[in-house]
């Protein structure tokens, strides 16, 4: 085994050969690396050097400003001492609750507690809370209706406006004392209407034919009502081909037409009814509904009636029927129908009417 190695420590001096109890000594872990040491008492072991006692000469005015770090910042002044205070007390959280009260339009209802009060309030009649914010209750649309009832609630400082013919120009005193007079009037002659409606029955008699008449008047002109209306005899038309005259655009079928060539004279056709009639709407069946594109299709029509007045009506380039309303056909019993706008086809240089009907206003 090898022995351990001795390292002197720094700044003692040993006492001499055998004084190694009186020197502070570290023991190292043996190693096979470490060479032996001679043992204690052998000559020849080197002398550790005196230990350095000389004092050190005092630090320069420049190396004692270099050591000092300096301050950054803007110095700040002491504080004015505070009296010492009597802590206050948190206020105890409110639970927010139902309005002990059904609330009312204008009613001012408090953030915390959710109680409900009235506009003239500036605190919570429940948990104190300034009402500075608090959320005012609407009023209904249906209630804006109804007239107001009870004395009016006016806010702290407010004043009534004056109200009288004072405070109103000529016209708005006209006005006022106009509606006010017909309002009594209407009133009064409901009154003796209902009263006469009840006791004499000759008054209720006419009352209900007036309201009846009334009634189908309204009816007719917001919800008309319309019967076809047939040819006495078969039309006369200035031009047709052979087969297909001008009778074919009013047999009541989508799938024969009226022919006429274009370019030539003006197609036209006379159709008379088997009594006086107010011709109030037409549907046209435009063209050929097996090729509509094959023919030309009639684009715009001049219509004549016998109480001397005439109308015009455009038509549209569509195989579909097209209901159209007539003007100035009251009291007629025949018309007269011109083609004067047609739309071209590239495959033929021939007009095709399907069909067209004719209705009254009942």
């Amino acid at each position: 085994m090898a022995n351990p190695v001795v390292l002197p420590v720094a700044g003692v001096a040993p006492a001499g050969t055998g004084a190694q109890s009186s020197a502070v000594m570290g023991l190292v872990a043996p190693g096979n690396s470490a060479p032996p040491q001679p043992p204690p008492g052998a000559s020849g072991a080197p002398a550790l050097p005196p230990p350095d006692t000389a004092p050190k000469p005092a630090a320069t005015a420049a190396e004692a400003k270099d050591l000092v770090a300096p301050v950054t910042g803007r110095a700040t002044t002491q504080p004015d001492a505070v009296v010492p205070q009597e802590a206050q007390k948190k206020p105890p959280h409110v639970r927010r609750q139902p309005p002990s009260k059904k609330l009312q339009p204008g009613d001012l209802v408090c953030g915390e507690c959710g109680e409900g009060n009235s506009v003239t309030r500036k605190f919570c009649s429940r948990c104190g809370t300034s009402l500075a914010e608090a959320e005012v209750v609407k009023t209904p649309w249906w209630r804006k209706l109804l007239p107001r009832r009870g004395a009016k609630v006016r806010k702290s400082g407010d004043r009534p406006k004056r109200r009288g013919r004072a405070g109103k120009t000529k016209l708005g005193v006209f006005v006022s004392t106009t509606f006010k007079t017909i309002r009594r009037v209407v009133a009064l002659a409901l009154v003796l209407g209902g009263v006469a409606y009840g006791l004499f029955t000759p008054f209720r008699g006419w009352v209900n034919e007036r309201a009846v008449e009334a009634k189908g008047t309204f009816e007719r002109i917001f919800f008309p009502q319309y019967a076809p209306v047939s040819a006495a005899e078969a039309p006369v038309a200035s031009v047709a081909l052979p087969d297909h005259p001008a009778d074919l655009a009013l047999d009541g079928r989508s799938n024969t037409f009226w022919a006429a060539p274009v370019g030539g004279a003006e197609p036209n056709m006379v159709v008379k009814f088997d009594r006086t009639v107010d011709l109030a709407k037409i549907i046209v069946h435009n063209g050929d509904g097996a090729g509509f594109k094959d023919t030309y299709r009639v684009e715009k029509l001049h219509l004549v009636f016998n109480n001397g007045k005439t109308t015009d009506v455009d038509i549209q380039d569509r195989p579909d029927p097209q209901t159209l309303e007539i003007e100035n056909g009251e009291g007629i019993n025949s018309v007269e129908i011109h083609v004067v706008g047609t739309f071209k086809s590239v495959a033929s240089t021939n007009l095709a009417l399907s069909e067209i009907e004719f209705f009254e206003e009942l």
